[in-house]
Formats: C-alpha cells, sequence, structure tokens
C-alpha cells in the first residue's frame, strides 16, 4: 500500500470500518448533509426469513452469489468469511434451509472477497471462483454433489476483492476478471477449459484498486463489458469480444478523493431500452443509478435518499416487468454500530425509484453490511434477498452523536491487532468487540 493511499484510508475510520480492513473508503473533508425523507410507497410485498441452517457469528465481509451447484433446480449460496475459516457454500432446498456443501474448498484463515458461480469446465457442473482480499484468486471445480476441486494454476496471490466470470474473447472458454485489494488493478485472465489460465490483460487499468465487479453486454453489441466499483470512481468497460477493452465510462463520477465509490456496482436494464443501466454505492451521497444513453451514462436517481451504501442489485421485486432496486447500508450517517439495514426500492420504468415501506426487512439495528444477491431461493416466481453482515462491533452498540462517533471510530482503528481469545474488560475496553454477523436470506411475497 503507497503512502498516499494510507493517508486517505486514515479518514475512513469514521465510517465504522471492519478492524484490520485496508480496503476501506474515505470521507470528505466537509459532513454531508442530514439525509432527506425519502418518499416511500406502501406495497403488497413483504418478506420473511428464509436461513435456516447458514451461519452467523463471523464477519461475512463479502460479495454474494446464487448458483445452482447440485442441479436440484434450486439456488445455493456461496460466500466468504472475514478473519475466520475461508470461503463456504451452502445447498438450499428450496423452503428456505441450507447444508453445508464445501467439502474441498479451503478451511483456513481468509480475510474476505467475492464468490461467483459458472460452469468452467464445460462438463454441466457448477464451479466457483473466489477471491479474497489476502490470498488472491481461486477456482474449485465442483462435481455436482458439493465437492470441489482446485483449478488455480496461472491466477494471482495478490490480494483481490472480487472476481466475476465470462467469455470475454467468445472461444467458448469461461475467463475471469479480478479486481485487486491494493496497488494492481483490473485483469482478466483466459480459461482454457480446464482450469488453466493466462493473464491477458489489455485496455484495463493496471494501476488503484476495488471491491465489486460486474460483467454484462452494457452497449448491446454482443460483446461481455466490464463494470467496477473502482477507487477513482465507478467505471465501465467496453469489450471487444477478442479480449480487450477501451473505457466507456463518460458521465459516471470521478470524485478528487479516491475511495469513496468502493464497494457496491450492478448492471440491469431500468428503463427498457435493451442497453444495461448502471448502479454504484458509495460512502456518500450513497446510491446512484446511471442509465446508458448513447455512448454515455446519465444520472437516473431520483428518489434514492443519501445514505452509506454497500451492496446493492437490481432484479423484479414485485414481478410489474420494470427492474427495482435493493440496497444494503445506513441512512443514519452520524452514528456507528447497529444502525445498517436493507432498503428496496421500486423503479418505474423511467429512472425514478420509492422506497418500500412496510416489507419487514430490517431499516436499522443490524451489523455492517456487505454484499447482496438476489435469487428465487424457493422457485415461487418471487425474487428474494440474501445479503452479507459483520462487524468487530455488536449490533446492540451505536454511537450517540458526532463526538463519541469518532471516539469510537478511533477505537475501532486501535483495534486492528484484536484477538478474540482475550479476554476484554468492558468498562475499559469501550464496546463489545468480537464477531458479529451471519449470512441472512428473507423469502419475498407478494400478496394478491
Amino acid at each position: 500500500m503507497t503512502e498516499s493511499r494510507t493517508q486517505l484510508l486514515c479518514a475512513a475510520v469514521a465510517l465504522g470500518l471492519i478492524a484490520g480492513c485496508q480496503a476501506t473508503r474515505p470521507v470528505p473533508a466537509t459532513a454531508p448533509a442530514e439525509p432527506a425523507a425519502p418518499v416511500a410507497v406502501s406495497s403488497p410485498l413483504t418478506y420473511e426469513p428464509a436461513r435456516q441452517g447458514l451461519p452467523s457469528g463471523k464477519i461475512f465481509k463479502s460479495q454474494i452469489s446464487f448458483g445452482d451447484i447440485n442441479g436440484d433446480g434450486n439456488p445455493d449460496i456461496g460466500f466468504v468469511t472475514r478473519l475466520a475459516d475461508g470461503p463456504f457454500i451452502f445447498a438450499g432446498d428450496g423452503k428456505g434451509h441450507w447444508t453445508d456443501a464445501s467439502n474441498g474448498l479451503p478451511r483456513e484463515t481468509f480475510c474476505g472477497g467475492g464468490v461467483e458461480f459458472a460452469d468452467i469446465n464445460n462438463d454441466g457442473k457448477t464451479d466457483v471462483a473466489v477471491a479474497d482480499h489476502c490470498k488472491g484468486v481461486y477456482v474449485f471445480l465442483g462435481d455436482g454433489a458439493g465437492n470441489w476441486k482446485a483449478a488455480s494454476s496461472g491466477l494471482p496471490t495478490i490480494g483481490c476483492e472480487d472476481v466475476a466470470i465470462g467469455d470475454f474473447d467468445k472461444d467458448g472458454c469461461a475467463d475471469l476478471v479480478v479486481i485487486a485489494a491494493s496497488e494492481e488493478g483490473i485483469r482478466t485472465f483466459r480459461g482454457d477449459c480446464k482450469g488453466t489460465w493466462r493473464e491477458r490483460t489489455e485496455g484495463l487499468p493496471q494501476n488503484e484498486w476495488g471491491n465489486a465487479l460486474a460483467v454484462g453486454d452494457v452497449d448491446g453489441d454482443g460483446n461481455l463489458d466490464i463494470a467496477a466499483a473502482y477507487s477513482a470512481g465507478p467505471r465501465v468497460w467496453l469489450g471487444n469480444g477478442k479480449g480487450g477493452f477501451r473505457e466507456g465510462s463518460e458521465g459516471l463520477p470521478a470524485p478528487d478523493v479516491h475511495g469513496l465509490y468502493m464497494f457496491g456496482i450492478a448492471l440491469g436494464d431500468v428503463n427498457g431500452d435493451g442497453k444495461l443501466d448502471l448502479a454504484a454505492s458509495s460512502a456518500v451521497p450513497g446510491i446512484e443509478v446511471f442509465l446508458w444513453d448513447n455512448g454515455k451514462w446519465k444520472v437516473s436517481s431520483t428518489g434514492l435518499m443519501p445514505m452509506n451504501a454497500l451492496g446493492v442489485a437490481f432484479g423484479d421485486l414485485n414481478n410489474d416487468g420494470k427492474t427495482d432496486l435493493v440496497v444494503a447500508g445506513k441512512t443514519n450517517l452520524e452514528e456507528i454500530g447497529g444502525v445498517y439495514g436493507v432498503f428496496p426500492f421500486l423503479g418505474d420504468g423511467q429512472g425514478n425509484w420509492k422506497l418500500v415501506e412496510t416489507t419487514t426487512l430490517p431499516l436499522t439495528g443490524r451489523e455492517r453490511t456487505w454484499g447482496v444477491g438476489l435469487a428465487d431461493v424457493d422457485r415461487d416466481g418471487v425474487l428474494d434477498i440474501g445479503v452479507a453482515f459483520g462487524d468487530v462491533l455488536s449490533p446492540t452498540y451505536r454511537t450517540g452523536g458526532k463526538k463519541d462517533a469518532a471516539k469510537k471510530a478511533g477505537d475501532q482503528k486501535a483495534d486492528t491487532k484484536f484477538d478474540p481469545k482475550a479476554k476484554l474488560d468492558p468498562k475499559s475496553q469501550g464496546p463489545e468487540r468480537g464477531r458479529f454477523g451471519s449470512i441472512e436470506v428473507w423469502r419475498g411475497r407478494i400478496s394478491r
């Protein structure tokens, strides 16, 4: 990590970041304005928990992914732990129950990252790619029964925050794109359909860092493109179908302070024009949506309120044929601790948004949020929501005013060498510390 980036990261502690995590978000010198009250809409859309069997009591600093690993038609879920025992995959039964299906995945300390499912070796079975903030990138081939075999030859061992899969050169084999946790930028690796990889990076930045990736055909030319939550701002690179890329980010924000747009990125067709649009989360102003418009990006965030946003996902939540948005984060910008939640916004098909109330999703009271994923886990035709949570502070703890927030954030920074086995005196050590977090899934219900 360079000295300049270290100086920027020191400013980010006021956001209540995970202790010991180096991929953080700097804050601006001036405090953000008080959030305006969002225009909300009541809805027949409600959610109920569907997480039986999923783990808790760990920091799940992870982008999460859904995929069918065993061919039963039910979505399964993958994620990575932080300061714990590696990546996990849990198989779903279609009823909200989950069973560990991680045999063969490493059981060693990981730092958090991302997971992506795809059939990498073209055997008809789902495989998985894993990125880790400390250890790099792994690929594991699945046997269709929850067993995994490493196939990572040629992949980087430097820290990476996320990985996405796509056939960038149209040779019929899956390729990877990874985003670095430190200063190595964004890189692509060409696959041979056998689990061996060779770097081929053309037209992508080889410096700075980021946290999240998305792959899709943004401009409708039949070639896969790459979107990234990148330190210099949300960015898009358009593919040429031969493995090369050129930047296509005109109109996207480019803040002077790098690291504001760091965790969430999503692609989806917001306005029904057949082209992919972009959602990007940030420390401030929070969540923003940009429409692809003849080679440029146009802001389309009416109805989205200021917040500290992290995970983000597009999907049609209420089955009206229009793309909606799920955001994980917090609207209370002056406190840290248990003030995070999950926010669903309904889209009108024209780029306007309304927060849905009375969905039974938590809007506050939770640990720090990370990745968001959408899938129909119970196969009832309604999208369900998965979210990763995790922090070193208990969700029952929260600060008071700005003075307390700064003090407690400083406590977090000092806790970078936190030992979970140490016996801490709450009176002398401040708030309760540990590993608080869970993987949560909620089933969606539409009242008719």
